[in-house]
């Protein structure tokens, strides 16, 4: 089974994303192999490529928590010659350097099905190079890690069923791998994930749309995820169409409860800070859902801030516990009516 739009049932329709001219000249088609010369469909999931970058556009999966089952890794990747060899990136470009073969289709979350046979034939369908991207290794293996262990183990969902669309953003200035003999290719700046699924509250469909930077930070070191969930941005999905290309179904967009275009009455109602909406997110319970309070910090407003303190001093702690004050605007800032509460309880 690939793909199917209608896997969360009670009626939810969601078909796979459309094109935006910005990006529909990069779509690989008239491949007679692929479903309407355009669709690469594998078990439980569905990609579109991109015949300029040679990666895919996007990967759309369903996921039944239910029917997950362990399934022995597959050794070794495979060109899909559906797709053809020359609009994928081959193992050179993944070797001797830090990059993974970042799936996109996450192989345990795909490998689902009434038996373990089924399960393990769906874990193998995600070793195809249609559907690795450029994934730099203290990013595949960190941040990324942990937003994939979110999805796969969600808690939101009323019955198991989740549907998810992801896919690699490109910068403006991307890094490029060049293996001797074949031409350069672009790694990817950030990654995006659209997440649906019933609420288990509400009994409707709900969303989360989050985009991921793979930036200098989260490759840095592999210890983000101890300190984090997922990363770093739960966003609209208008942005993450601004950022792709893609154009997603009415019922994906109204459903995700970030808003991107201004809407006073909603600002005022939800405490929003600014549109597009962006929230930072370190772990799930600051996720936003719908009609939900926003709470962000005033560091915009108000440019003072503690920059240290000493705390529980020796000796005489009225005398000698300090804090030290820092104003980072250029003008001067009052601090009439201000006052420190020690806010510890017995």
């Amino acid at each position: 089974m690939t793909y199917n739009p209608d896997f969360l049932g009670r009626d939810i329709n969601l078909p796979l994303p459309g094109f935006s001219p910005a990006v529909i000249g990069n779509v690989l088609t008239n491949r007679l192999q692929l479903r309407d010369g355009i669709y690469a469909d594998y078990v439980n999931y569905t990609i579109v490529m991109n015949s300029v970058r040679r990666s895919p556009l996007y990967a759309a999966l369903n996921i039944d928590q239910n029917l997950l089952k362990g399934a022995r890794r597959k050794k070794g990747w495979d060109i899909d010659t559906r797709i053809g060899e020359e609009y994928q990136l081959n193992n050179d470009y993944y070797a001797r350097n830090p990059w993974d073969r970042g799936h996109l289709a996450r192989r345990s979350s795909i490998a689902w099905g009434e038996t373990t046979r089924e399960a393990k034939k769906a874990s193998d369908a995600t070793f195809f190079y249609s559907n690795a991207t450029l994934q730099h290794e203290n990013f595949n293996q960190d941040e990324w890690l942990a937003l994939e262990d979110w999805v796969k183990n969600l808690m939101l969902d009323e019955d198991g069923k989740i549907t998810e669309f992801t896919g690699p953003i490109y910068g403006e200035f991307g890094r490029m791998i060049s293996p001797p003999g074949h031409p350069p290719a672009e790694t990817p700046s950030a990654f995006f994930k659209i997440v649906c699924f019933v609420n288990k509250k509400t009994k409707e469909l709900d969303v989360r749309a989050l985009v991921m930077f793979q930036d200098s930070e989260a490759l840095a070191d592999k210890q983000g995820k101890k300190f984090i969930d997922f990363q770093r941005y739960q966003v609209t999905v208008s942005e993450i169409e601004a950022l792709t290309g893609l154009d997603f179904d009415d019922k994906i967009y109204e459903k995700n409860p970030l808003l991107y275009n201004e809407d006073e009455e909603r600002q005022e109602e939800l405490n929003i800070p600014e549109f597009p909406e962006r929230i930072e997110v370190d772990v799930p319970e600051e996720m936003v859902s719908e009609d939900e309070e926003r709470e962000y910090a005033v560091d915009a407003e108000v440019p003072v801030y503690i920059a240290a303190a000493m705390v529980n001093a020796a000796g005489d702690e009225r005398v000698n516990e300090w804090i030290s004050i820092i104003n980072l605007s250029e003008e001067d800032v009052s601090l009439a009516g201000w006052s420190l509460t020690d806010m510890r309880r017995a």
